[in-house]
C-alpha cells in the first residue's frame, strides 16, 4: 500500500513538472519574423508596446519586426515565406481565402479601423460627398492595403469604380506628409498620427473617419475588426505554443493600455514615432485610444460586418461561392491569455 502510494505521489509530481501547452510552455519557434505595414503608426501601437515593454522576450520569443510601406506588402512577405506572422488588417484573412490561402487571425488589436480620408486644403471646400473623389489623385499606404480598401468602399458607395481615381502608394509616415506638401496628392487615406499632423497644419480636411463608433457606422455601417496578428492556418496549428506566446504579449500590451496615460505611451515608443512633435502625438493618441481592443477578442458579428463591407467593393469576395468566415479567426489563444493577464 505504501509502495503504491509512493509511486502515485512520484507520478503526480512528474506530471506537475510537465509544461502545459499554451500555458507557460516554451514556444516551438522562439525566433519569429513578423511583418507589419506601418510600424510607427498608432494603428499598430499594441504591437510596438509589446516589443518596447519586453513582453515578447518574457514569453521566450525573439521577434524580428520587418516594417513595410503598407499592409499589402506585409501580406506578400507572409505569402512568399519571408515572414512567419503579419500584424495587419483583418480583412486580408477574408480576401485571401478567395485565393485558396488559409490565414487565421488570433488576437485583435483594434475594434475600429481608425482609417481616415482627408482632402488637401486647395480642394477641400468643394468636397461634399464621395462622388467628388472622381478624377482625384488619392494617396494610400500601399495599393491593396486597408487604406486603399477605404477608398474603394467610398467609391462603391456612390456607384464609382476604382478606375475613377488614381491611387498612389505613399507609405504611412514622412513620405505621406511630403506627398501632401509637394502637391502630389488631392486626397490622402491614412491613419494617425500622420492625419492629425496634416490636419493641425491646415494641409488637409478630414472628411471621413472610422476612428469613432459614429464614424465607423457612417462609413461602413458598423465597427470592423482592425489590426491583428495573423498567420497561415497551418502555422497556427503546427506551432500553438508560439502563437500563444505572441498572443500573451499582445494581450499584456492591451491590458497595459487600459490605464496608461498619453505621456506614458509617448515615453515608451521610440522617439521617431513622435514625428518631431510630442504634443501632436499625445493629441493623436487621445483621438484614437478608444479604437484599441480592451481584451483582444475577435467579435464574430464584426467579422460578418467585415465580410459585408468587402462584398460591396471587392470583386474576388463577390465571386467566391462559399467563404468559411469561422476559419479566419480564433479566440482560443486570447482566452488563455486573459486567464493569466486580465485584471
Amino acid at each position: 500500500m505504501i509502495a503504491r502510494l509512493s509511486h502515485a505521489l512520484t507520478l503526480g509530481l512528474i506530471l506537475l513538472a510537465l509544461p502545459l501547452a499554451g500555458i507557460g510552455a516554451d514556444p516551438e519557434r522562439p525566433r519569429i519574423v513578423l511583418a507589419v505595414g506601418g510600424q510607427t503608426t498608432l494603428y499598430y501601437l499594441p504591437l510596438a508596446l509589446a516589443a518596447r515593454l519586453g513582453y515578447f522576450e518574457e514569453e521566450g520569443l525573439s521577434v524580428e519586426i520587418q516594417d513595410f510601406p503598407g499592409g499589402a506588402k506585409a501580406l506578400q512577405a507572409l505569402v512568399g515565406g519571408s515572414a512567419d506572422v503579419v500584424s495587419g488588417a483583418f480583412e486580408h484573412t477574408i480576401v485571401m481565402q478567395t485565393m485558396a490561402q488559409k490565414l487565421q487571425a488570433f488576437v485583435l488589436q483594434g475594434t475600429n479601423p481608425g482609417l481616415q480620408l482627408g482632402i488637401v486644403a486647395g480642394r477641400a471646400q468643394k468636397y461634399a460627398w464621395p462622388r467628388d473623389l472622381k478624377g482625384m489623385r488619392v494617396g494610400v499606404s500601399a495599393p491593396g492595403s486597408s487604406t486603399h480598401m477605404l477608398v474603394n468602399h467610398l467609391l462603391a458607395s456612390v456607384g464609382l469604380t476604382p478606375d475613377d481615381v488614381s491611387i498612389i502608394g505613399v507609405g504611412t509616415g514622412a513620405q505621406a506628409v511630403a506627398a501632401v506638401r509637394s502637391g502630389e496628392l488631392d486626397a490622402l487615406s491614412s491613419v494617425d498620427p500622420v492625419m492629425t499632423l496634416l490636419e493641425n497644419q491646415g494641409l488637409i480636411r478630414i472628411v471621413h473617419e472610422t476612428t469613432t463608433v459614429k464614424g465607423a457606422r457612417e462609413v461602413f455601417g458598423g465597427s470592423l475588426p482592425a489590426a491583428c496578428p495573423y498567420a497561415k492556418k497551418a502555422f497556427v496549428e503546427r506551432y500553438p505554443d508560439t502563437v500563444q506566446a505572441l498572443t500573451n504579449a499582445i494581450v499584456r500590451s492591451l491590458v497595459w493600455l487600459r490605464t496608461a496615460t498619453a505621456e506614458q505611451v509617448a515615453q515608451t515608443v521610440p522617439p521617431e514615432y513622435l514625428l518631431g512633435d510630442r504634443g501632436l502625438y499625445l493629441d493623436a493618441f487621445e483621438r484614437v485610444r478608444l479604437t484599441y481592443s480592451s481584451d483582444g477578442r475577435i467579435d464574430p458579428k464584426a467579422v460578418k460586418m467585415s465580410h459585408r463591407v468587402l462584398l460591396e467593393h471587392n470583386q474576388a469576395v463577390r465571386r467566391a461561392p462559399v467563404l468559411f468566415l469561422e476559419q479566419t479567426y480564433t479566440n482560443a489563444f486570447v482566452d488563455k491569455a486573459l486567464a493569466r493577464f486580465a485584471r
